[in-house]
């Protein structure tokens, strides 16, 4: 589907569902959900027309009616993520992505006039802001004073912006977003690099400060004569236990620190428990739970699926199987978070994700009943929940895909310009003139074995468009507005380059660039229900009974 061209595909789906439960109960903040004077939160992930990574830098032309398609299917929320790099786009020194900004107010503004509170997601790792990978900072934020004096501008300009609106209800970190070093730290080795990181970001002062060398030998098996010489653990040490204590200390602090300049800023906090090898071989669980209490944030985050307590084998499980895994998991994170509320950011009832095929999941005609399941326990053990993927959405690789910053990201030849045409800014390639972007720094994401171009073309009599991704190449006859759609099989999503070829000129926008589609089974990519659209709708219904 052409996205900003079939809008009455929502607005239809509004108006038929919108009389029946649209709940309205004024705004409320996060503190007020965790102390019962509200409702429960129904929240869903908003991301329009697109996918999270490139939301921020695209149009959303259709926001207000996509808002009020959430509105009608129950939610009172939505979460957004909001990629640190993608709106400070420098650290030193700081500057920041004015349409980014610009684009949250516009969202805040049209989230509320649909009824919606608005919850952030604060430092999301992924964007294409850049060619080079995001991740350095987040491992910055260990040992660069002037990196955490940026995210703290950051977070801090964030909360007064936001905050001034009426529908702002809070925020929250994840450690999904802060993970990457966790992976990376075991490969530093034993030598030298492995001992000047460990100082660098802080791992040897904190076993100083916790363990006496006599206690270190029993986790690396080897004798230190000075903590000078301790070194970041490989993945198959039982040291490891000490490095996931001393990131979860990291994860607290930063935290806290974050909460001073965002008030009752949470975090999703991690429930697995990661294995570290002993000595003897058996493995032994190391858990998080000293992250639960989220500093003085009013409740804990936390992302459930399906999958979680089951062996992960390839099963299939029923509604009641899985129902009867969650209490599980919510009491645990209750009992060690001081009893906080608890808040659901991310419920995972279905996952396609790629490398996780032997995770549990439920049985396709089950859904729904455990849907209906799940109310009662959100009702009574959490403060409400998200869902992630509200909408199928493909892995969109290309960068200001709608042409939202102009020409930025794409390289031009001939006399190709923006125009600004009735759904937004539009591309113009005159006869002989082309768009291209490379995504070689985003194939690392590859998760399919064709390449789908997706695009809106407009093209005066006798113009051709000629669409090459990496090596191949295929064209098509312009004429009236349409929406194209190439499969380029077997293909490598390297760059793509769009040109105008024969006589006239060509009008293209709206470009999707994918691999993968990731399905969630409420709305389809072209806006249409999926299998659990009316469960989730009751789902909604049942948790705002009460409000």
């Amino acid at each position: 589907m052409h996205r900003k061209h079939k809008s009455r595909t929502w607005v239809a789906a509004v108006l038929f569902v919108g009389a029946a439960i649209l709940f309205t109960c004024g705004f409320g903040r996060m503190s007020e959900y965790s102390s019962g004077e509200r409702g429960h939160l129904r929240s869903a992930t908003y991301y329009s027309d697109d996918w999270v990574i490139n939301f921020w830098n695209s149009e959303s032309v259709h926001m207000e009616e996509e808002l009020a398609r959430i509105a009608a299917d129950g939610f009172n929320s939505i979460i957004l993520a909001v990629p640190w790099r993608e709106f400070q786009v420098e650290t030193a020194p700081v500057m920041y992505e004015e349409y980014a900004w610009k684009k949250l107010g516009h969202v805040m503004e049209a989230a509320g006039k649909q009824g919606l509170g608005v919850i952030l997601r604060v430092g999301y790792t992924w964007d294409y802001a850049s060619p080079e990978s995001a991740l350095s900072r987040y491992e910055g934020l260990l040992y660069d004073p002037q990196l955490k004096a940026a995210w703290i501008s950051y977070a801090e300009r964030l909360y007064k912006q936001v905050s001034a609106y009426e529908n702002f209800c809070g925020g929250f970190l994840t450690w999904e977003d802060f993970w990457n070093f966790t992976e990376n730290a075991a490969g530093y080795g034993n030598g030298i690099a492995g001992r000047r990181m460990a100082k660098l970001c802080g791992y040897t002062d904190y076993l100083k400060e916790k363990y006496t060398l006599e206690q270190l030998k029993e986790y690396y098996g080897t004798s230190f004569e000075n903590y000078e010489e301790i070194w970041l653990p490989e993945k198959d040490s039982y040291a490891r236990k000490l490095f996931y204590e001393f990131y979860d200390a990291f994860l607290a602090e930063l935290l806290t620190e974050t909460q001073k300049v965002f008030p009752d800023l949470s975090m999703e906090v991690r429930l697995d428990a990661d294995p570290v090898k002993k000595a003897d071989k058996t493995l032994e669980g190391v858990s998080h739970q000293s992250t639960f209490g989220c500093g003085n944030a009013s409740c804990t985050s936390i992302m459930y699926s399906v999958p979680m307590g089951f062996p992960n084998e390839g099963e299939w499980v029923t509604a009641d199987q899985a129902l009867n895994m969650a209490p599980v998991f919510f009491d645990q994170v209750s009992r060690y978070n001081g009893n906080k509320p608890v808040y659901v950011d991310q419920f995972l009832f279905t996952d396609n994700t790629p490398g996780f095929e032997r995770n549990a999941r439920l049985k396709p005609e089950e859904k729904n009943a455990y849907l209906a399941g799940m109310g009662e326990l959100f009702r009574t053990m959490t403060i409400g929940y998200g869902v992630w993927t509200y909408r199928d959405y493909g892995d969109n690789k290309l960068y200001n895909p709608q042409f939202a910053l102009g020409l930025r990201g794409w390289k031009v030849t001939g006399e190709s310009y923006i125009e600004e045409g009735k759904n937004g800014k539009e591309a113009v390639l005159p006869s002989g003139s082309s768009i291209s972007q490379e995504m070689r720094g985003r194939v690392t994401g590859r998760t399919g074995p064709d390449v789908h171009v997706r695009f809106s073309l407009e093209g005066t009599a006798g113009s051709m468009v000629s669409v090459r991704v990496g090596k191949r190449t295929k064209t098509l006859q312009a004429g009236e507005r349409t929406d194209a759609e190439l499969v380029f099989e077997n293909a490598l999503a390297e760059e793509l380059t769009i040109s105008c070829t024969g006589g006239g000129s060509v009008r293209i926008d709206d470009l999707n660039l994918y691999t993968f589609v990731t399905e969630g089974d409420i709305y389809r990519m072209d806006g249409s229900e999926g299998e659990c659209t009316d469960g989730i709708r009751q789902l909604n219904q049942a948790l705002g009974a009460e409000d």
